[in-house]
């Protein structure tokens, strides 16, 4: 099944012809190394206590769970990004006119916002990137320790996919990495939003695939090298 007859139930034939007219949603695949890129999976956004979380999703959690447990199986780097520090209101910037809660507590000061859920929680050797805007390639490091690490694969998982996923896999693009975005590891406020940035990633940036066939794939292409 093609890429675009995959996505038959989520629009009529007719607008599904133009992206087949247009010769979207060819496969990107795998080159030589793999890295994780998990965009924003903090408290902040994961736990309902959170203003900023949709509601409590724990087949999310489950997904980034089993995602990056097979990333530290098969040794391959692995890339956390969160918020940088917001308690002054210059480093917030638009964020001030934009979001209704930047001035408080939970956004500015609360240290356990920006943490992980400990199933999926960075350890010593993995990298935390901090980022002031929905990028995590946005004015930080990123590419360049990729570069070093020898990735030229990027899989993105985190949220929300319709923000700062979608950037992340934009930018990633754009820096020519192969994009992979894992469905079930990525979540939103709005399954809406959810499926039409999937659908609109997997067309123009990345390979859009299921965590099942992320896995099957990662062991195949990397499960015999160190």
């Amino acid at each position: 099944m093609s890429k675009i007859d995959k996505w038959a139930d989520y629009l009529p034939p007719e607008e599904l012809e133009t992206y087949r007219k247009a010769a979207f949603g060819n496969a990107i695949g795998y080159g030589r190394r793999a890295g994780l890129l998990n965009v924003d999976t903090t408290h902040m956004f994961v736990d309902p206590n959170y203003p900023l979380c949709g509601a409590e999703d724990p087949a999310l959690i489950a997904a980034l769970t089993e995602l990056t447990a097979v990333f530290r199986k098969l040794s391959l780097p692995i890339y956390y990004s969160r918020r940088d520090n917001r308690a002054h209101p210059t480093r917030r910037g638009i964020w001030n006119l934009k979001l209704g809660t930047s001035g408080e507590f939970q956004y500015t000061d609360d240290p356990a916002a920006d943490e992980w859920p400990e199933s999926y929680a960075p350890v010593e050797r993995d990298i935390v990137i901090d980022k002031n805007k929905p990028s995590p390639f946005f004015e930080t490091p990123l590419e360049s320790f990729m570069r070093y690490d020898e990735v030229d694969t990027v899989v993105v998982c985190g949220v929300s996919t319709s923000g700062c996923v979608r950037h992340a896999v934009a930018d990633a693009f754009s820096h020519n990495f192969r994009v992979i975005v894992v469905e079930e590891a990525c979540g939103d406020r709005s399954a809406m939003a959810h499926r039409a940035n999937l659908f609109d990633m997997d067309m123009k940036y990345a390979d859009v695939e299921s965590l099942a066939t992320v896995t099957a794939d990662l062991e195949r292409h990397y499960g015999g090298k160190t």
